[in-house]
């Protein structure tokens, strides 16, 4: 299945490529990824714009690289609640994030979508207003640029990864 709209970054996975099996068990992450030193343009210090992209970078590496924990770690709470909550109405509840995440992107070629963003994106700019920010980026998706953006929040003081807006209402 594909994954559902609470799920981050992931909107622009249109139409990926088949992948094999991911568990997250995977070893193969390099998150944390280092700190991003230029972050792009936007709204709020350089300080936090970069604090903003190294989480959504980080988030979308762990993805891509099948470290789920990590990438649960970087949501917001209500995420990893709405990522369960959708599965469950989908009829295959998980247990934890970590495995809804495994059991959404096994075999659905959704990973290998999310290691082309991460290894493609551009984050065109990072807005911040106190304890909530914006990241808007874009990957080539079937020959266009199509700008999506994910919101965060910032959580005991560390910056997370907000639900996706379902398009579908």
């Amino acid at each position: 299945p594909a994954p559902p709209a609470g799920t981050p970054a992931l909107s622009a996975t249109a139409a990926p490529a088949p992948a094999s099996s991911v568990t997250p068990s995977t070893p193969l992450s390099r998150a944390p990824l280092a700190p991003v030193t230029q972050p792009a343009p936007g709204n709020g210090t350089a300080e936090e714009r970069a604090a903003v992209e190294t989480v959504f970078r980080t988030y979308l590496r762990a993805v891509a690289d099948g470290d789920f924990a990590t990438a649960c770690a970087l949501n917001a709470p209500e995420t990893n609640q709405r990522l369960l909550d959708e599965l469950a109405r989908r009829g295959t509840p998980a247990p934890t994030c970590e495995t809804a995440i495994a059991t959404l992107y096994a075999g659905s070629g959704v990973a290998q979508g999310a290691a082309t963003i991460a290894d493609t994106l551009s984050v065109e700019r990072v807005d911040v207003d106190g304890d909530a920010a914006t990241v808007a980026w874009s990957v080539e998706v079937s020959g266009r640029r199509p700008v999506v953006t994910n919101a965060l929040r910032r959580v005991d003081g560390q910056w997370r990864l907000l639900p996706t807006p379902d398009p579908t209402g």
